[in-house]
């Protein structure tokens, strides 16, 4: 992982993981304790992604060229994110607390949502369903408050020291076999694989959805 988060900065590319088919791409700064990264999404993804690395002509992108270029990318009905990814890793400590072990819910950061009128996030509640998230021959997971049909939502990431920010570095997100009943159920199965070099992420999310893309991307 690079030392702000979940994806590479710059532009990347999101595809529908079973059969390839374009879903639309994702836009990351450094931002606060991780990351903001701008999600524009031709359909809900339904939590089978893959994250990859963007056309030549788009790696060179700045901030200002998205923006730019959100009007001409948008698709009728499609989803417009900003999220605040904020991570944090094994033997850091945050407001007092050591992360040797990920601490109980109660005890857990409050999610950061972005300074952006109606926005939210790429995944959506499961049902009960943990989320895998795969890289080579790993994998760590991920559990969803809301989702994109919310006005917000709420994601926890757990992902292994091994993990590479996902971009130039293929990711695979899929709904997995693990079932949990609640964010305590989740932090226990996390903490089952928690040890040095590993990290866990939580974003705070808000969403556009319509015929038009959003004023100021």
């Amino acid at each position: 992982m690079t030392t702000t988060g979940l994806l590479d900065l710059g532009a990347s590319e999101i595809v529908d993981r079973n059969t390839g088919e374009l879903l639309g791409y994702a836009f990351t700064v450094e931002n606060g304790k991780g990351q903001l990264q701008r999600w524009l999404l031709f359909r809900n993804p339904q939590n089978e992604l893959e994250i990859r690395p963007p056309a030549p002509a788009m790696a060179t992108w700045s901030l200002a060229d998205w923006q730019a270029n959100v009007p001409n990318l948008w698709r009728p009905n499609g989803f417009y994110v900003w999220a605040q990814a904020n991570v944090y890793r094994h033997g850091e400590t945050h407001n007092g607390v050591t992360w040797n072990q990920i601490p109980p819910p109660a005890q857990l950061p409050r999610a950061t949502f972005p300074e952006r009128p109606g926005s939210n996030y790429q995944l959506d509640y499961t049902g009960g369903k943990v989320i895998d998230v795969l890289q080579e021959d790993w994998r760590g997971s991920a559990y969803v408050v809301r989702g994109l049909s919310e006005a917000s939502s709420i994601e926890y990431w757990s992902l292994p020291a091994r993990y590479g920010s996902a971009g130039n570095k293929r990711a695979v997100v899929s709904v997995g076999t693990d079932e949990v009943t609640s964010l305590d159920a989740f932090v226990r199965l996390a903490s089952g694989s928690w040890g040095p070099g590993c990290s866990f992420v939580i974003t705070g999310c808000l969403n556009h959805h319509g015929a038009a893309a959003p004023f100021a991307p």
